[in-house]
């Protein structure tokens, strides 16, 4: 090839590199690939548009392509960044974590990569390393660098990942709260969340949520946008909510960022997910159509392991609602091979003999989980409840018994709740000196050391029962040592006035001039006294006032006309009414009993003979066989209608009368 040519190829690449750049500025990535790829065309081995063609890859989103190209046309120590980057989006953590420890060990301490150590840390739930990173990363760069938010936002987030899991967090890694952008402010929240702060959490993310809606209308986004990018901030605020009780509040937010079709994946799975641990064992089909959408499996790279284990059991617990007990029972066998130290998952498998009336089964079943998991806190705790529902307190108190042998933490085996069941169960199976002798072990324990609220809850536990029992010496030296500590504590104070009353009067009287004087309300309002006394109805209260007051109150209604009684036509106010109106006529004493002969039958012959104006003509009724009879004439088809009769006026018949005197009536004549 001639030098001209080659110059002539090298002005056609340089042009198509500024019409790439040129389409590049203007967001086209795709249209920007064609033009690389002709470069490519030229000069396969072209470095830079190689590299062009990743980043474009990386833009477009097409993660797989862009490692691939890297693989095939860069060696290993050639685009590190690119490379880790690629199976940081492929979601390929462990082999991305294994990458980057190569590059730290030979020398590479790139800002860039450091950030996506971090970050690879926080998806592989390594938070203390990910705090680590980012925090050196924070001291090491300028705050008026753009980075600095988006490292910061990011720190907060492991900070609040941390807490979330159970972790402490290090005295050195607490920074001021900077609320400028609505993702810091948010992160704080959730830090917040972390420590118990709801205050704090609620008060953040609703100004997360102004500072959000505010930026994002100022850069003309639309409001479908606008809600989407609100989607997770409100869903922690359902999730806030929901722990602080106000669970209708939470259902109604929920149900407000599911609305919309375009929201995150993540996002709608964690909402579907709270909104059915909001409604609990109601509409139990729409809870699982929820669960479907949350357990996805392509969410297992999205959630972290907590929420995916929160997913799964509350499908097993809603199939336990639903009565699919085998169901239930495989799905919690199931999340036991993936998440043992679960302890909920036992209770659950217990939960299904339960909820069918089989106490012992379920009762049988702990004591099997508890032969696995001896330390467990909740297992111990469900078996001793079942037992006491079986009145059984005896069995109750050797689980409990055996559950303190197996903690050697003293602390936490003397913890107040611990001694308080304990001395309750020796009460109730009749052991009064082991009640005592375990308060005074706890008692030892809690005194050797400063005085502490678990230490004065323990005491006062043991004072309170010396007192009830008789050993009011004992008694009083208990409540002294916690007056001593706390000379305001009322309680303890009491406590010591009831102790010396039983053998020293002076003590008594000298340490019962510390306590505050009773409030005595000398006026006292009879009425209202009686109207807020409980468990007693108030029928009793007389309620004159109450009605004179609301007489003068309201207006006197006005009187409604009374309706006038509607009469018959022939009604006569003359000739006053028959008696027996009410009366069937054939039982009215006016009427005339027919004597001799019966009438005779209107029809005769043999069923089926044709009688004049049966069922023809003016009756209306229709023709059996279809066609009129013609030779039935219309005077005998003709009905004449006439006006109803009156009824007659009832008359009492003359004595002596006979109906041969009476007239017949003229057949055919009108009677008026």
């Amino acid at each position: 090839m001639s030098s001209q040519d080659n110059l002539s190829k090298e002005a056609t690449i340089t042009q198509l590199f500024s019409d790439a750049e040129r389409i590049i500025n203007q967001g086209e990535y795709a249209k920007a690939l064609k033009s690389i790829d002709k470069i490519l065309n030229l000069n396969p081995n072209d470095f830079d548009a190689l590299h062009c063609k990743v980043i474009i890859f990386l833009k477009l989103g097409k993660y797989q392509n862009a490692l691939d190209l890297v693989m095939k046309n860069f060696s290993e120590d050639q685009l590190p960044l690119e490379r880790v980057y690629c199976l940081y989006r492929l979601n390929k953590f462990s082999e991305g974590a294994e990458l980057l420890r190569k590059y730290r060990t030979a020398g590479n301490n790139d800002s860039g990569l450091r950030h996506l150590e971090a970050q690879m840390a926080y998806k592989l739930e390594d938070y203390n390393a990910s705090l680590e990173t980012y925090y050196n990363l924070l001291q090491e760069t300028d705050s008026k660098e753009d980075t600095y938010n988006d490292i910061l936002t990011n720190f907060n987030a492991a900070k609040a990942a941390l807490l979330f899991s159970g972790g402490k967090l290090k005295e050195k890694y607490a920074m001021a709260d900077s609320v400028n952008t609505y993702e810091l402010a948010y992160n704080y929240a959730c830090t917040y969340l972390g420590k118990k702060d709801f205050k704090k959490v609620e008060k953040l993310l609703i100004t997360a949520r102004n500072i959000c809606r505010k930026s994002l209308s100022d850069d003309d986004y639309s409001e479908e946008e606008i809600e989407q990018e609100l989607g997770t901030i409100n869903v922690q605020l359902a999730y806030l909510y929901q722990l602080q009780g106000r669970t209708a509040e939470a259902i109604n937010l929920y149900q407000s960022v599911l609305k919309f079709k375009g929201i995150d994946m993540t996002v709608s799975a964690i909402a579907s997910n709270n909104l059915v641990a909001a409604k609990k064992d109601s509409e139990l089909f729409d809870s699982a159509r929820k669960l479907k959408v949350a357990s996805s499996n392509t969410l297992d790279t999205k959630l972290f392991r907590i929420q995916r284990r929160i997913i799964a059991m509350n499908e097993a617990l809603l199939s336990l609602y639903m009565h699919k007990y085998t169901v239930c029972q495989d799905v919690s066998r199931r999340l036991l091979e993936t998440y043992p130290e679960n302890d909920d998952l036992y209770l659950i498998l217990a939960s299904i003999p339960y909820r069918q009336k089989k106490t012992a089964k379920a009762i049988q079943e702990l004591q099997e989980f508890i032969k696995l998991k001896p330390n467990s806190l909740s297992i111990n705790f469900a078996l001793i409840q079942l037992q006491l529902l079986q009145s059984n307190p005896t069995s109750a108190l050797e689980t409990l018994e055996n559950h303190l042998s197996s903690i050697k933490d003293d602390s936490e085996k003397y913890r107040p709740g611990y001694v308080g069941l304990l001395v309750w169960l020796y009460e109730k199976v009749g052991k009064p000196e082991n009640s005592v002798q375990a308060l005074d072990q706890a008692g030892t324990f809690w005194k050797s050391g400063v005085m502490s609220e678990e230490s004065r809850s323990i005491l006062k536990q043991t004072a309170a029962f010396k007192l009830k029992t008789n050993r009011y010496h004992e008694a009083a030296q208990d409540y002294e040592q916690l007056v001593k500590g706390d000379p305001l504590d009322i309680q303890a104070l009491a406590g010591l006035v009831a102790s010396y009353s039983q053998y020293d009067i002076n003590l008594a009287e000298k340490y019962e001039s510390s306590l505050p004087d009773l409030s005595v309300q000398t006026e006292i309002d009879i009425e209202s006294l009686e109207k807020v006394v409980p468990g007693v109805k108030k029928s009793y209260i007389k309620k004159a006032d109450a009605k004179t007051i609301e007489k003068q109150t309201k207006t006197t209604p006005k009187k409604k006309k009374k309706r006038k009684p509607l009469l018959p036509k022939n009604y006569d106010p003359d000739v006053p009414p028959d008696p027996q109106r009410w009366i069937p006529k054939h039982e009215r004493s006016s009427n005339k009993k027919e004597k001799g002969k019966r009438k005779q039958q209107l029809m005769k012959g043999s069923q089926g003979v044709a009688v004049a104006g049966g069922g023809i003509g003016g009756t209306g009724s229709a023709n059996i066989a279809g066609r009129s009879v013609s030779n039935v004439s219309s005077s005998e088809t003709t009905v004449t209608s006439q006006p109803e009769q009156p009824a007659p006026t009832p008359t009492s018949k003359p004595k002596g009368g006979s109906d041969k005197n009476k007239k017949k009536k003229k057949k055919g004549g009108n009677k008026w």
